[in-house]
């Protein structure tokens, strides 16, 4: 019997970017690859190598500057921005929390998104982080690096997207907080058949949560054969 191939539900084909401080050598080039709901994948590399940057363009954050990407059969020249990003969302690593309450800022991505903010999914997903005991009355912007990152999650998984973008997302967590949060991510991969692509610099990491590997050098991807 043969294998069964699933059709891939977001493309990437030849794109490239300049690098943003001039010169010859481009940021990337020539990239082409394909990720599948249920996928896990995890990007490794060296550090200002463009994979944020590549992160930020399947999430029609940034644009390249030739090749081109494709969400269920459609470019993303012909998708509302809104739309596409309802359905790719990028996590950075950087949290972001406005000066407003925990509960605002959990709300916030599905208010902007004309969402109904699912609370009780929220409490059982702050829970599963280890931010049960939270109270989220209080302002956000007083939390620690480790809570708001957890938080910025939260609010972004509860966008329901098809693919979460994940840049370094359990950077400043502490070991147990970090399982933690791999345990939620790959309940939610194999639960919801949600994609992850996940960038990571921790190669045990990478090997816990990840069914593929992306590996970055110099200015292309490489997919390991058997692996990617």
């Amino acid at each position: 019997m043969g294998v069964i191939q699933l059709e891939p539900n977001l493309l990437i084909e030849h794109i490239h970017k300049k690098h943003p401080n001039g010169g010859q050598t481009p940021l990337f080039e020539c990239i082409s690859a394909q990720v599948a709901k249920c996928d896990r994948i995890a990007i490794l590399g060296p550090s200002g190598q463009g994979k944020s940057t590549l992160l930020r363009m399947m999430a029609a954050l940034e644009q390249s500057d030739s090749g081109s990407l494709i969400l269920d059969g459609r470019p993303v020249s012909v998708w509302n921005p809104s739309e596409w990003r309802k359905k790719v969302c990028y996590v950075p690593q950087q949290a972001v929390m406005l000066p407003i309450s925990v509960e605002d800022n959990l709300a916030l991505a599905s208010k902007l998104h004309q969402r109904p903010f699912d609370q009780p999914l929220a409490r059982k997903l702050m829970e599963q982080v280890g931010l049960a005991d939270l109270k989220w009355s209080q302002k956000a912007i007083e939390l620690s690096g480790g809570q708001k990152q957890r938080i910025q999650l939260v609010r972004s998984m509860l966008l329901r997207a098809d693919f979460l973008l994940l840049d370094e997302v359990t950077s400043a967590l502490d070991a147990q907080s970090k399982l933690a949060v791999e345990h939620m991510l790959k309940q939610w991969n194999e639960e919801q058949g949600v994609g992850l692509v996940w960038v990571t610099h921790d190669h045990e990491q990478a090997a816990r949560v990840s069914q593929r590997f992306w590996f970055w050098i110099a200015v292309h991807l490489s997919r390991k054969p058997g692996i990617a």
